[in-house]
């Protein structure tokens, strides 16, 4: 009696579950990046289900190379699913919120803000710091668990300077009135400086930190204000999250290709056996 010849060949066992998850990650870096949400969630669930039925319907079959074929391709999706869900949670909702704003170079502390609403990214001129000496903390004393807000005027460094609409800030890296290192505040050459997110541009706990710091130095916010992280490069920070998210994408697809390939040559003897008996 002749050999049944296989449905199913090493290539494909190989091939085909690290084409799904190289597809993954690729519109996982795509859609991350322009925040297409809708993609993120869609695409593996689809797929989930296509090779759910497509395992379903050749395991009532008794093709067992499908079968395996199915499994092997399940586990490409979930496993690339959560690599592209880390990248976007830690990197690529960075790079699409600072990327939908614009960027603004050679800019005086003394500038209004009202034409900079829209800024995601700036450099500020060569004079201008996060003024650490003019620092303030402030903490909720009712809540033992409270974070420390802190705020920092970025200004000329002169005392004289007192009008003060953009601010650097962060959480937790600072005391009540000193020690601000809140970013790269403690590197001598950093002039630049990335929007806080807007959850945090109207968080309480900043707004009270800039009236305890107005208080404290005789400051003013005037109309409005924003908040900073300070950065020696906000052009370069924004970029590295496209660049680190690439970087995994690449690293991982080339082991998982690697052990794609060990368990394709490791199941196929297996199931030769199988149809042989």
């Amino acid at each position: 009696m002749a050999e049944k010849e296989h449905q199913v060949n090493v290539y494909e066992l190989i091939g085909v579950p690290w084409g799904l998850l190289v597809l993954i990650l690729a519109c996982y870096l795509v859609a991350g990046a322009y925040g297409q949400l809708f993609v993120l969630w869609m695409m593996p669930v689809v797929l989930c289900l296509l090779f759910g039925f497509f395992v379903r319907y050749h395991y009532k079959l008794g093709n067992n190379d499908e079968v395996v074929l199915g499994v092997l391709s399940l586990a490409a999706i979930v496993i690339a699913t959560s690599v592209g869900v880390y990248a976007n949670l830690s990197m690529l909702q960075e790079y699409h919120r600072l990327s939908q704003g614009a960027s603004y170079f050679n800019v005086l502390p003394s500038e209004a803000v009202d034409g900079k609403l829209d800024a995601t990214t700036m450099a500020f001129t060569q004079l201008t710091v996060a003024d650490t000496s003019r620092s303030y903390g402030f903490v909720d004393a009712t809540d033992p668990n409270a974070p420390i807000y802190c705020v920092a005027p970025i200004s000329t460094g002169e005392a004289s300077f007192t009008r003060i609409q953009f601010w650097a800030a962060g959480i937790n890296c600072c005391d009540s009135l000193k020690n601000f290192v809140c970013g790269d505040a403690a590197k001598s050459g950093a002039h630049g400086a990335f929007i806080l997110p807007q959850s945090e541009q109207v968080s309480d706990g900043f707004a009270k930190a800039i009236t305890g710091a107005e208080a404290a130095y005789g400051l003013k916010t005037g109309n409005g204000f924003l908040l900073f992280q300070w950065s020696m490069d906000p052009i370069q920070y924004r970029d590295s999250q496209w660049n680190s998210s690439v970087m995994l994408f690449v690293i991982f697809a080339a082991v998982y290709l690697g052990i794609s390939g060990m368990a394709g040559f490791v199941l196929m003897p297996m199931l030769k056996g199988q149809k042989d008996a």
